[in-house]
């Protein structure tokens, strides 16, 4: 009952944090375990993290929402993303995913990306999962 009402209490504080923008639609993570730290201004979700937003869905070890940066950093062995949109399927993974905004994400450390029946590997991929559009550099 107890993680229920963190979890609760974390996602609004996410969804205001969030509805400063950059994103578009509302996060819904989901967590084994989840602290707030404070004095970093940071959520850390800890085991079987899951992030869905719009067409996306993520899957890592470990997530951290900084709320600093607005951004979503994803670790694991892999960590995964995929689209749930069927005009635009693709799916990645990499050690790291920060999660920029719905128009950037980018994957890190032995990233590979499918996209439109091409497969990248690189140590790191930019991509924005609204256009399709991707880069292996900044």
């Amino acid at each position: 009952m107890q993680n229920r009402k963190l979890l609760f209490i974390c996602s609004l504080f996410i969804s205001f944090c969030i509805n400063a923008k950059p994103y578009k639609d509302s996060i819904e993570v989901d967590a084994v375990s989840i602290s707030i730290s404070a004095d970093d201004n940071k959520i850390i979700f800890l085991e079987n993290v899951s992030l869905k937003t719009g067409d996306l869905i993520l899957e890592s070890d470990s997530a951290i929402y900084d709320e600093l940066n607005k951004t979503i950093t994803l670790e694991g062995l892999p960590s995964h993303i995929r689209s749930l949109n069927a005009s635009k399927p693709f799916n990645g993974s990499a050690s790291k995913i920060i999660f920029f905004n719905n128009s950037k994400v980018e994957l890190i450390g032995s990233a590979v990306m499918n996209y439109d029946n091409i497969n990248i590997s690189s140590s790191s991929i930019v991509f924005n999962p609204e256009n399709g559009k991707m880069s292996s550099n900044k």
